[in-house]
């Protein structure tokens, strides 16, 4: 890490010390702190001086913007690296990314991550796989990659598939986003906390003078709103065990029945099969369907069998694999296509190739993404690798 990159990330990743609490602040509001090299090269040195100190407790991730919390990663430049013949670098954005969403996931204190605003792709990553992560009425999750013809990584390889049902496998596939308490209910956020109460929150964890997980859920429980809707303080409305208003509620079952199978045409003919018939889920289906035609065929497929894939891994094994997916999938034509389109042109008509998913060669995919030797260097993370998050 060069000295003017270091300055670079300091300026844009802020370190807050306050009694034994750490808050480390994304300050790239302009961009919806979206993630370069040298913010993610900072959040890992902060994380690792941080983890080391007698002085600190707590560990806080928030943003100093209401509009997000973290839009993603930097991708326009990693794709400009990698076409401008800068691949070390390109791939070295993705190590250290994956670095430190590992070192969350297995960090050995706790963190809490504050969802204000939007919280997609790279922003996952810096939240999903802390023990504790509190949205609030402004949060917007959504995993958006098969859109830009990538894939949703950071650990959502091993994240998705641990969600309820299908639901995980429906959010990486369609990138459909999610809103303020919708995150609770889908298991994203642990905690639902109004935009105003944040500050407040993060003033009481900086005080708390501990590291128990018991001290600090119950210390976040103080500020939790209850749902509009209820009547009394301990009252949330359900039906089948689904929370009435979570966004999904009505087409939840359908969304088990739809993504079950392992093929994405066996999807898309399951939900042209419920747009066909009358009902509350025949709209929601025709939208799904519309949704995943403008995905890039070969992230769809790719995307399908990861999460599957990803279901049966440890969390080392899923950072791992990701690795090798970005690399390959930055030797593809529909990645850069996809970025160019969507964040560049900001035309939304990607030219994929192939176009249609009938016209992608699963033997052909199996080949290229998942079986042989690849020479991507390990990640070389260290910790037991676990396949359920320990809180």
């Amino acid at each position: 890490l060069s000295t003017q990159e270091a300055q670079e990330g300091e300026k844009l990743v802020l370190a807050l010390n306050n009694l034994t609490g750490r808050t480390m602040v994304l300050n790239r509001p302009k961009a919806l702190n979206s993630l370069t090299l040298p913010m993610v090269q900072t959040i890992k040195r902060y994380l690792e001086d941080w983890e080391k100190s007698d002085l600190c407790d707590v560990v806080m991730l928030r943003s100093n913007s209401r509009k997000a919390f973290c839009a993603g990663g930097d991708v326009v430049q990693v794709s400009r690296d990698w076409r401008d013949g800068n691949k070390a670098q390109a791939m070295e954005f993705f190590r250290t990314e994956y670095k430190v969403n590992h070192h969350i996931a297995t960090y050995k204190k706790p963190i809490v991550a504050m969802l204000d605003g939007f919280t997609m792709g790279g922003g996952v990553g810096l939240s999903v796989h802390a023990p504790f992560r509190v949205a609030s009425e402004n949060a917007v999750f959504a995993m958006p990659e098969t859109k830009i013809g990538f894939f949703p990584d950071v650990g959502a390889t091993f994240f998705l598939p641990r969600l309820d049902g299908e639901l995980g496998v429906y959010l990486g596939l369609t990138g459909q986003k999610l809103k303020g308490r919708d995150l609770l209910y889908a298991g994203i956020a642990t905690h639902y906390v109004p935009s105003e109460r944040h500050a407040l929150l993060e003033q009481r964890l900086q005080g708390l003078g501990t590291s128990d997980y018991t001290a600090i859920n119950l210390a976040i429980e103080e500020f939790v709103a209850q749902p509009e809707n209820s009547q009394s303080e301990d009252f949330v409305g359900v039906v089948n065990d689904v929370p009435i208003d979570f966004s999904l509620a009505s087409v939840r079952d359908v969304i088990d029945i739809c993504f079950k199978f392992n093929t994405i045409e066996a999807i898309m003919q399951a939900l042209t099969e419920v747009a066909n018939q009358p009902g509350p889920a025949s709209e929601w289906a025709q939208k799904t369907y519309d949704q995943m035609n403008q995905m890039s065929p070969s992230s769809l497929k790719l995307t399908l069998e990861q999460l599957r894939r990803g279901a049966q891994l440890d969390i080392q094994k899923a950072f791992e694999l990701e690795l090798v997916l970005a690399e390959r999938r930055l030797e593809s034509h529909d990645m850069h296509e996809g970025i160019d389109a969507l964040l560049v042109r900001k035309t939304n008509d990607a030219a994929w190739d192939p176009e249609n998913i009938n016209a992608v060669d699963i033997r052909e995919l199996y080949s290229q993404y998942f079986e042989g030797d690849h020479e991507t260097t390990p990640l070389y993370l260290g910790s037991t690798p676990f396949t359920e998050y320990p809180h």
